[in-house]
């Protein structure tokens, strides 16, 4: 990885060694992303320097550079059709660290950030936007405190144990907002519309600068990452 993607401004993130997705829409220039119209059909995996081309049609293609996250390029997910289904990671993950800058875009029922389909949110807006949200197919967590629809801009993480069988979501913050079991596997392959067009899995947020770690993070370097993001995003960590 080059160097000076390897260490992003005003903070170095720490090793990437264990990642597995990183991505930036915020870097708009054609060494990172593919689109015409507004439509983005391949953003580059910085984990690996590969570039992820979004299998679906021009309809489900999210939207770039129309929407901004803390005056950064974002991706823009209308609540309907737009989905992206190649993320080059496996399918089914075990332990796993999530950082996401999200902010919900649109009114929606129920709508996936982040997962594998209808029963597999890995990030989530809850029912009537009432907060955010993470289930493994057999249990669930939720933060339904300062997050509604048309807020500002959040950074969450999400942490899965299979060791511990337990399953951590944050918001802005390196302190866990709530914790919860964990049957040790989650599909996540999407992000976006499970199904676009039906159903009420369909997210409808604009989407920034997305890390995965194939591992369970510390809370030393889950501090790290958020405040390398907050620094970016403007979003303020409590």
């Amino acid at each position: 990885m080059p160097a000076s993607l390897n260490q992003p401004t005003p903070l170095i993130i720490p090793s990437c060694s264990n990642c597995i997705l990183w991505m930036r829409p915020d870097i708009t220039t054609s060494d990172n992303m593919t689109f015409s119209a507004n439509r983005l059909s391949a953003i580059k995996n910085l984990a690996n320097n590969r570039f992820l081309i979004n299998n679906g049609t021009t309809a489900n293609q999210p939207s770039t550079g129309l929407v901004t996250i803390g005056g950064l390029n974002a991706l823009g997910f209308d609540n309907d059709n737009n989905r992206w289904l190649n993320l080059g990671i496996p399918a089914t993950s075990t332990n796993f660290t999530i950082f996401v800058v999200v902010q919900q875009a649109v009114s929606a029922s129920q709508g996936i950030v982040f997962g594998g389909g209808a029963t597999n949110q890995v990030i989530r807006m809850s029912s009537t936007n009432l907060g955010y949200s993470s289930t493994d197919g057999t249990t669930g967590l939720s933060i339904t405190t300062g997050v509604s629809v048309l807020t500002a801009p959040a950074i969450f993480a999400i942490t899965a144990n299979a060791s511990t069988s337990t399953r951590n979501l944050y918001k802005n913050s390196a302190t866990i907002a709530v914790t919860g079991a964990y049957d040790g596997s989650v599909t996540a392959t999407l992000f976006g519309a499970a199904t676009p067009g039906t159903g009420s899995a369909r997210g409808g947020f604009n989407l920034g600068e997305t890390i995965i770690y194939n591992k369970a993070l510390s809370a030393a370097e889950i501090t790290t990452i958020m405040q390398y993001l907050a620094n970016k995003s403007g979003v303020i960590l409590t």
